[in-house]
Order: C-alpha cells, then sequence, then structure tokens
C-alpha cells in the first residue's frame, strides 16, 4: 500500500503497520515495518543471537524507512510551499481582476449616465425645438390675423368716410334739428334702442299666444280624452244596468216559483199535519187502554209517534184474531185500514218533502206499520 493509505499488507513473512503523522499542517500517513512475531505452538524456541541479529535488522530497515519518510516529508513541504506561493500569487491576481472590475464597472455606470445625461437633454432640446415651432406658427397665424383685421378696418374706415360725409351734409342741409353729428347718433341710438324693446315685447308675445296655444291644445285633448273615458263608463254602466235588470226579472220569475213551491209545500204540510192530528184523535178516541193519552196534541212528531205505537198494538190484535179464526171481521177491518193506509201515506209523503230527515223516520215507521197490518188482516191462501 502507498503512502497515506491506511491498511496492513503481508510480505514475506513479515507485517507493516500503518501509522498517521503530522506533516506542516497535514496529514500524512509512515509506514514502519516491524518483524512478525510467531507464536503459533510447536515453533523451537529462538536463540539470543538470531532475536538480536533480527532486532538489528529491524532497526536498519525502519532507520531506512525513516529517512524515506523525511525526504518524502521535505518533498511534500516544498510542494506546499510553491502551492502557498501560487496560491498568494493567485489570490493577488484575483484581488487585482477584482479592483479591475470595479474600475471597469464605474466607468460602465459613468459612461450610462452621461449617456442617460446626453439623452435626456437631446430630448428636452428636441421639445423645447418643437414648442418653438408651434409658438412660430401661432404667430404667423396671428401676423395673417392681424393683418387680415388691418384690411379689414381699412375697408370699414373707407366705408365710413362715406358716412361721415353724409352726416356732415345732414347737419348742413338741417341745422335746426341736428346741430351736430353727435345729435344724429343719439337719435339713431334711441331708435334703435325703441326698435330692440319693441322687437322684444312683440317676440315675448308671440311666445305667450303660443303658450298659450299650446295649453288649449293640451286642454282640449285632455277635455277629450276624459269625454272618452266617461262615455266608456257609461256605456259599461249601461251595459252593466241591461244585465242587472235582466237578472233581476229571471230573479223575480225564480222568486215567483220559489214562492209557488213554498205555498205547495206549506199546504201539503198543513194538510199533513192535519190528517196526522185526525189520525191521532181517532186513535185516541178509539183507545181505551189506561195508556191513552189524556189531551190533544199540537205537536206532530208526538201524534206520529202515537200513531205509530196505536198500529203496532192493533197489528197485534189482528194477528191474534186472524189466528183465532175471526175472518169476517179481520176482512172489514182490512178494509177500513187500506183506506185510511193510503190517505196517510198520501199525506205523510207530502209531510216528508217539507220536514226533511227529521220525519223520515217517523213516516217511514208509520208506512211500515200500514204494510204490517195490511199484510196481517189478508186471509191466508190455502
Amino acid at each position: 500500500m502507498p503512502p497515506g493509505g491506511n491498511g496492513e499488507e503481508k510480505r514475506g513473512g513479515s507485517m507493516f503497520i500503518t501509522q498517521r503523522a503530522q506533516v506542516s499542517g497535514q496529514k500524512t500517513q509512515k509506514a514502519v515495518k516491524l518483524p512478525k512475531i510467531d507464536s503459533a505452538k510447536g515453533v523451537e524456541p529462538v536463540t539470543q543471537s538470531s532475536q538480536s541479529t533480527e532486532l538489528l535488522l529491524a532497526n536498519k530497515e525502519m532507520a531506512e524507512v525513516q529517512h524515506k519518510l523525511d525526504r518524502k516529508k521535505e518533498e511534500f513541504d516544498e510542494r506546499m510551499a510553491k502551492c502557498k506561493e501560487k496560491e498568494e500569487i493567485l489570490s493577488m491576481k484575483v484581488s487585482k481582476l477584482k479592483a479591475e472590475e470595479m474600475k471597469f464597472q464605474l466607468f460602465l455606470k459613468e459612461n450610462d449616465d452621461k449617456r442617460k445625461r446626453a439623452l435626456k437633454r437631446a430630448q428636452d432640446e428636441r421639445n423645447i425645438r418643437d414648442l418653438k415651432e408651434i409658438e412660430l406658427q401661432q404667430l404667423r397665424i396671428e401676423e395673417k390675423d392681424t393683418e387680415a383685421e388691418q384690411k379689414m378696418s381699412r375697408q370699414n374706415l373707407e366705408k365710413g368716410l362715406v358716412y361721415q360725409t353724409y352726416l356732415e351734409k345732414v347737419v348742413v342741409i338741417a341745422p335746426e334739428d341736428f346741430t351736430e353729428i353727435a345729435d344724429i347718433i343719439k337719435r339713431y341710438q334711441t331708435l334703435s334702442a325703441t326698435n330692440e324693446d319693441l322687437q322684444m315685447l312683440v317676440q315675448t308675445n308671440m311666445d305667450d299666444a303660443e303658450s298659450n296655444r299650446l295649453t288649449l291644445s293640451r286642454l282640449s285633448k285632455q277635455l277629450q280624452n276624459e269625454a272618452l273615458v266617461k262615455s266608456s263608463e257609461i256605456a259599461e254602466l249601461q251595459e252593466r244596468l241591461e244585465k242587472a235588470k235582466l237578472q233581476t226579472v229571471i230573479e223575480e220569475g225564480n222568486k215567483a216559483d220559489r214562492q209557488d213551491e213554498a205555498k205547495d209545500a206549506i199546504r201539503e204540510l198543513g194538510e199533513a199535519q192535519m190528517a196526522s192530528f185526525n189520525l191521532y184523535n181517532r186513535c185516541r178516541s178509539t183507545h181505551m187502554a189506561d195508556s191513552r193519552p189524556k189531551h190533544e196534541t199540537n205537536k206532530v212528531m208526538v201524534a206520529l209517534a202515537y200513531i205509530e205505537e196505536r198500529f203496532r198494538d192493533l197489528q197485534l190484535i189482528v194477528k191474534e184474531g186472524h189466528e183465532a179464526g175471526v175472518i169476517g171481521k179481520v176482512k172489514i177491518r182490512e178494509a177500513s185500514l187500506d183506506k185510511q193506509s193510503s190517505s196517510v201515506g198520501k199525506t205523510i209523503k207530502g209531510a216528508t218533502s217539507s220536514k226533511g230527515t227529521t220525519n223520515n223516520s217517523s213516516v217511514s215507521a208509520s208506512q211500515s206499520g200500514f204494510s204490517q197490518i195490511n199484510n196481517a188482516t189478508k186471509p191466508p191462501i190455502h
């Protein structure tokens, strides 16, 4: 293994032990060759002379190794010194390059600032030149306008000289009316102001007339619209009135029909009540038992209940007579009962239609009693 590595190597029965050593701040390795000591069993003991010889040989080898290591150390120190010197030179070059770089950056920055200032100055000069050109154009336009005004003033002056001459002639011709040209001008101004006032008055009157005309037109349209609305409302109300009249006629006809129906129902109800009371009185007159009612009643339901009870009693009596063989009397009784049941059935039928469901139970019970009596009084068929 070369110097600077770690490990063990066997060569010709010897062992090399690698060690570390510090040389000028760097870690190096020193290989020392030591004799191998055999301790295996069965080996013959070594004599004193052979051991001393081996020790001398080992010292000699160690001296050689140490000499090599010193030489290597010197070479390493020389190399490190050269490296350090190169490193110092390199650092000086780097610092010099950095200084030059900073100078170059400063130079570039100054050039950039100069360029920006120059561009800004050029832009400002261009803007100033544009403004001056615009001002020059405006001045040229004003010059042209001034020349045109001067020309117009000259023309007006020439025209005004004509009026000046005319006014002077007027003063000369009519000295009693106008003593100076200023009097004529004042008179003209007064007439002009009066004319303007009259024109304004006429315009105001025309505006008022137009406003009144528009107001009149608006009011006329509003009145027409209101008249149309009222006409439509009147037509609608008339239509509703006709419908109401027609409905009134129909309701009057229905009212007459309902009154006739009510009268018929009242009449039928009275007849039914009278028939019920007659049957009640007849049953009461023929009833001789102690359970017979003592006085007449004015309640239809009470009378019908009593009639039903009486018919059931008579039904039982007829049944017993039929079973006893009393046939002739039964036939006579049957004829009278058939007549009574037919009359009562008719009256009760009218009463049920007016009295409602409350009287239906009693009337049905009475009719069932009549049918049972008729069935009981009929003779058996042999």
